[in-house]
């Protein structure tokens, strides 16, 4: 009897990085389970993986990981083992809105939704043999701005204190906490699951089809922005709290990074998961 695939759970995985991950991952003999909040899109990124990758297991559901319900309602269909976790689904400075439940959009997709779907889905981590959570960075996380952090900045649910590009550096800052922190507390608590961030550099993903910019020329594509990710996801010697991204910050092969002193910030990174379970009650025992 062959042995049974590993699991490989992306969200945002119908375009951009995601859907370029979950071609190299589904590649290297993962069964890939792909959600994005499009139905059409989705469904016909799903469609194509499944016929390059016959012997992959290709799922495709709709998932908004900003409505915090919808994401403890979707993890609660799972059973089986996810062996890696890529919280990849996000947005770039998108004019003011707030989700669902009344936070800010940008942090609740980015950060928050991640951190439900991460408690979430804990038990089908802990079932498999080396169980791995990727965080989504970027390199403007050095211009985020946390360090008086409340329960209404990281709500941000004011239209008149929105600023979309310093919100956006600050919940790139806050995925790098979160990675951090969580393997701290893995390791403390005797846990398999690694956790490990990463950040693609400059790539054009079509996040940034509404703020084109003459020099988008010079980035990256998604695939080569994707490679980080997929670093982080399948590199076997990581063994948590690393930071992937392109040698050269904007461009380059994956390696590992630092980040700012201030994604390094332990009583930051305690704050903000403390606010996190607050904010989405989302009480996280790892």
């Amino acid at each position: 009897m062959p042995a049974k695939n590993r699991t490989a759970l992306i969200t945002g995985a119908s375009s951009g990085l995601g859907l370029e991950a979950a071609k190299e991952i589904a590649a290297q003999g993962f069964d890939v389970v792909m959600t994005a909040r499009g139905k059409d899109r989705l469904e016909k990124a799903g469609e194509d993986l499944s016929k390059q990758f016959p012997k992959s297991k290709i799922t495709s559901q709709v998932l908004d990981v900003s409505n915090f319900d919808e994401v403890r309602s979707f993890a609660n269909k799972f059973s089986s083992q996810i062996d890696v976790l890529m919280n990849n689904a996000g947005v770039m400075g998108p004019d003011f809105s707030l989700s669902v439940d009344g936070i800010e959009s940008q942090m609740a997709i980015n950060h928050l939704g991640h951190f439900v779907l991460t408690k979430a889905l804990w038990k089908q981590l802990e079932k498999a043999d080396a169980p791995r959570v990727i965080s989504l960075s970027s390199t403007v996380h050095r211009r985020g701005k946390l360090q008086s952090m409340s329960l209404e900045q990281l709500k941000g649910s004011h239209q008149k204190s929105y600023d979309r590009w310093q919100r956006y550096s600050d919940t790139k800052l806050a995925c790098l906490l979160f990675a951090r922190e969580l393997d701290l507390r893995t390791k403390q608590s005797g846990s398999k699951v690694v956790s490990v961030a990463a950040h693609p550099g400059w790539a054009m993903t079509g996040l940034q089809d509404n703020f084109p910019n003459r020099f988008d020329r010079f980035a990256q594509n998604a695939k080569q922005g994707a490679r980080s990710q997929i670093m982080a996801a399948v590199r076997d010697d990581l063994v948590g709290g690393e930071f992937v991204g392109p040698a050269q910050e904007l461009w380059g092969e994956p390696k590992l990074i630092k980040g700012t002193k201030q994604s390094r910030d332990l009583g930051l990174m305690k704050q903000l998961w403390e606010l996190s379970e607050e904010l989405t009650g989302a009480t996280f025992e790892v």
